[in-house]
This record gives C-alpha cells, sequence and structure tokens, in this order.
C-alpha cells in the first residue's frame, strides 16, 4: 500500500474488528416513516450511496464523528437502496461492492448513532433538492453539521450540491463542508475505480483503496467433495447474488470462522479440470478440520496468484494447488 494511504488508514479506519453489527449501537431507520427520533439539539450529517466504504467515505465518516463529539448532537448516514442508477435504468445489471448487511457493519464499526437508508424510487428521484434538504435534511434531521464528497448529489435533476448547501445554511442555520476527493497517485478513488480492480483481478489494488481486505460473507454450502480427495479440502461458498465477485482465478485469502483468521487460498471460477459450467467460490482454509456446513464465513481476498486453467490430469491439478498452497503461505505471512 503506498504511504500516503497507509497514513489516511491510520487515521481514519477503525481500531476494533469490521463485520460484527450486533456488538456495536448503530440504529438503522429503514424508512422516513419509521423515523420517530426528534433530533432536539440537531445531528452531525453525511449523504451517499457509500458502496464499499472506501477511504473516500472512511473520511466522511470519520469526519461526522468528530464533529458530533465536538458538538455533542448524534452522528447520522443518509444512504440509499437501491443504488439509484439501477432505479433509473442507466446500470440495470448493476453489482454492488458490498451488501446491504456488510455495509451496515462497516458504518456501524466507525460508531456512527444512526444510519437512515432512504428507498430509492422513481418518486424520491423526483423530489426537489430544495425540498429533500428542508423536508429530510432539516425538519426530520435537524442537521446542524452537513459534510458531503465532491461527487455527491441529491435531488432531481442532481441540483442538490455544496452551492445549494451554502447558499441555504443560515436560512436553516447548520454548517456545512465539502470534502475533497482522496487520492492515490493521480487517480481519485472511487468505488467504479475499485469494481474495475476487482474485474481485473487486482485485488491488491482494491484493498489499497478500500483500507481493508475485500471480503465476501455468505453460507458455507454442500460442494463436489471432490477437494478432500486431492488432500485439498474446501469450503464451498454460497455466490451472492447482487455483490461483484473479484475474475475468474486462485487468491491468496484470509478465511474468517468464527471470528478467527485462516490462511486460505481460494478459488473462484468453474472448475473447467473437472468439465464444470457453474460459478463457485471455494475456499481451502491451511491448519483448519472442523465441520463449518451451513455456518457464515468471511473470505477476504489478498491478491491473486494465477488465472484458473484446465489441467490434463488430477496429478498435475494436485502439483499446481501444492505451488499455489506455498505462495499463497508466503504472500499471508509476510503481511
Amino acid at each position: 500500500m503506498p504511504k500516503e494511504l497507509e497514513t489516511l488508514v491510520s487515521n481514519v479506519a477503525p481500531k476494533f474488528s469490521i463485520g460484527i453489527l450486533d456488538h456495536l449501537t448503530l440504529k438503522i431507520i429503514r424508512s422516513l416513516e419509521s423515523l420517530t427520533e426528534q433530533f432536539p439539539n440537531g445531528t452531525a450529517l453525511t449523504l451517499g450511496n457509500f458502496d464499499g466504504i472506501h477511504l473516500g467515505h472512511q473520511t466522511l465518516l470519520s469526519k461526522i464523528v468528530e464533529q458530533s463529539k465536538k458538538l455533542k448532537i448524534p452522528s447520522v448516514v443518509v444512504t440509499y437502496f437501491p443504488n439509484p442508477s439501477v432505479v433509473l435504468g442507466k446500470r440495470p445489471n448493476f453489482k454492488y461492492l458490498t451488501s446491504e448487511k456488510t455495509k451496515e457493519a462497516l458504518i456501524a464499526s466507525f460508531n456512527i448513532d444512526y444510519m437512515l437508508v432512504l428507498e430509492f424510487t422513481e418518486s424520491l428521484s423526483k423530489m426537489s433538492a430544495e425540498n429533500f434538504l428542508e423536508d429530510i435534511i432539516i425538519k426530520k434531521l435537524n442537521a446542524k453539521y452537513i459534510v458531503i464528497g465532491y461527487n455527491h448529489f441529491f435531488g432531481a435533476e442532481r441540483r442538490g450540491d455544496i452551492q445549494l448547501l451554502e447558499n441555504n445554511a443560515g436560512k436553516f442555520g447548520y454548517t456545512v463542508e465539502l470534502k475533497d476527493a482522496v487520492v492515490n497517485g493521480d487517480q481519485k478513488i472511487s468505488s467504479s475505480l475499485i469494481r474495475k480492480h476487482l474485474e481485473s483481478g487486482e485485488v491488491n489494488l482494491a484493498n489499497d483503496l478500500l483500507g481493508r481486505h475485500f471480503y465476501i460473507q455468505s453460507k458455507v454450502i454442500e460442494g463436489d467433495r471432490r477437494g478432500r480427495t486431492i488432500g485439498f479440502p474446501t469450503a464451498n461458498l454460497e455466490i451472492p447474488n447482487d455483490v461483484i465477485l473479484p475474475s475468474i482465478g486462485v487468491y491468496a485469502a484470509f478465511t474468517m470462522v468464527g471470528g478467527e483468521n485462516y490462511k486460505s487460498m481460494v478459488n473462484v471460477g468453474i472448475n473447467p479440470t473437472f468439465d464444470g459450467n457453474k460459478l463457485h467460490i471455494e475456499s481451502n482454509l491451511f491448519d483448519f478440520d472442523q465441520n463449518i456446513y451451513g455456518k457464515e464465513i468471511q473470505i477476504k481476498f489478498v491478491q491473486k496468484i494465477r488465472d484458473e486453467v484446465k489441467f490434463e490430469n488430477l496429478d498435475s491439478l494436485k502439483k499446481q494447488l501444492a505451488i499455489d498452497k506455498e505462495k499463497s503461505l508466503n504472500l499471508l505471512n509476510a503481511l
């Protein structure tokens, strides 16, 4: 990871384990109708899609936590589901960087007080920016401090921008701040850039921009049980429908089971040696011998080792898997 990003991660990333929502204090409000809090003293607020909770998002989350402590008011994240591009027909096959459950857990890990999830509909897309500001941000959430990212807009025709917020700050009695893009070299960190890295198998580059390992959390299901017959038993994951996967290939990874990380190698692919035609995610956990069928696990991708290829026979496959394991251990032991 570039040194400037290491510094940013140390400043904004949570200092405790990510992904365990039950033990954190985030209150999730799933509609305006279920919003009963009055917030008499106001809130510190940010808005966005927050897909991936990358380093740019993390600066916004850290800022509202900082301001909420300073002003002694709750911190609030306003986000949307489904993604606006899906509802508006711009990207009907859109895949998220994080599931909603994972996004909630990541936001909770920053000690945010409230998360308001607005159902994004055509009706909401037609609400004017002025009405969105007055009816939701002010009347419902009583914002006293607002911070937005450089590329977030709200309201019809994306007219809700920093200019509109600044123009109305005196009228509604809040302060507003714009956060510039977080950059890696000459590239702005964005969910789109991270998605491109994952689609190319460059999970190490995606991880740099996320400030953490890209991970998939899902349930272990029955597989073909071939792995154990050749000395490399695997945990097969149920594939999430709406979450992006890294490109087909073999990866060094950590697999978290019951809160503990195990060094692993993971195959994302179709098992061409066995004439497979269905996509699988399989993790071979090193030094592990437990029955975990039906359990939820996390696969944290570290680096791609190689592409998936078809081998002539099982002996060739076993030899390659031994090489893959050694490469994976060398990578993982160096972290």
